[in-house]
């Protein structure tokens, strides 16, 4: 019996250290569907209410030409929606679901809580954050973070970054009158760039995608998607998306105007940063953390500002300068 126990509190021990810097694995679901699908019409509402029941599941809807091909939210974006479809191999019927990069099958009831179930309370050696700048109406800069949380043997990944729509009003031929989390654009390819995630711990990637907004979306009701992916096997690592009510919104900016030169010193930084701004003129200082939050704003006309960190802990953050002419966007260090 001491053995047993002996050997059972070895276990955990091991256990605890390979779990140790671990965060929980988010769940998403890309939803494959038509909107002149009729059998999209009758599943769709239990799988959607199956969807609210489990609020953190991330969702994309992609909307391929097959089976049917006057589908208006599949001619809105008609290349990326039949590539990410066949990038699973998919083509040709809907609906389809894919959660954290596994197919599943058709027949599954996807009313049911348990589609869900195998990829719940699960971990991940990294987290992702996004921070969704908006430029009035004209574009959309997306700053994807990758973050080494706890020790890993990944080799090969695949980041896939899209822009979404959380709601479009549309009536198709299948009775559905409002469609959730459309798939509009891919910053990516359809496949997701290639990548490596650094092996330190604490260690970060820095990823600035910016996309022009189309005329038929609802700039207000678009938020970024990011799924990290294992090339070979499609297994989800990790994912995250923004939500359209925490975008940084910037008026006066158009994607013409993009980038602003600004000078930052000393990065990384122990209580301070001096900015040297080259463009004349009335400025917006924002410092932005690692969650997307503003924790320090101010307006300057001065090209040389110096700016006070020392209430702020030591973490990452993001700078963001913006004026008439343009926008600057840079990851912060204070130790």
């Amino acid at each position: 019996m001491k053995k047993n126990v002996a050997g059972i509190l070895f276990l955990s021990l091991m256990l605890s250290q390979l779990s140790f810097g671990q965060v929980v694995k988010k769940i998403v679901v890309e939803h494959f569907t038509n909107s002149f699908c009729s059998i999209c019409g009758s599943r769709n509402p239990g799988f959607y209410n199956n969807l609210s029941n489990n609020s953190g599941v991330l969702h994309l809807a992609v909307h391929p030409s097959a089976p049917y091909s006057s589908c208006q939210l599949y001619q809105q974006n008609s290349t990326d929606n039949d590539a990410r479809t066949n990038y699973y191999g998919i083509y040709g019927g809907t609906p389809r679901l894919v959660i954290n990069g596994d197919v599943i099958s058709g027949g599954a009831n996807y009313s049911s809580n348990s589609i869900f179930t195998p990829y719940q309370s699960l971990s991940a050696p990294a987290s992702i954050r996004i921070v969704q700048q908006n430029f009035g109406l004209d574009s959309i800069q997306s700053t994807v973070v990758l973050k080494t949380e706890g020790a890993h043997t990944l080799g090969n990944l695949s980041l896939f970054v899209a822009l979404a729509e959380d709601t479009v009003f549309y009536s198709g031929g299948n009775g559905e009158t409002k469609h959730y989390d459309v798939f509009r654009k891919s910053l990516t390819s359809s496949s997701g760039m290639s990548l490596n995630l650094p092996a330190t711990i604490g260690d970060s990637l820095v990823y600035t995608f910016t996309s022009s907004i189309n005329s038929i979306w609802d700039e207000s009701r678009i938020f970024t998607l990011a799924i990290l992916q294992e090339t070979s096997s499609k297994d989800l690592v990790q994912a995250e998306a923004s939500k359209p009510s925490e975008s940084i919104n910037t008026l006066g900016v158009n994607e013409h105007s993009l980038p602003l030169e600004v000078t930052v010193f000393p990065n990384p930084t122990y209580n301070s940063l001096v900015l040297d701004i080259k463009e004349d003129g009335p400025s917006f200082i924002r410092i932005i953390s690692f969650e997307g939050k503003v924790v320090l704003e101010e307006k300057t006309s001065d090209s040389n500002v110096f700016l006070d960190l020392s209430e702020l802990k030591n973490a990452i953050y993001f700078l963001n300068v913006t004026n008439g002419k343009g926008s600057y966007f840079q990851k912060i260090v204070k130790l």
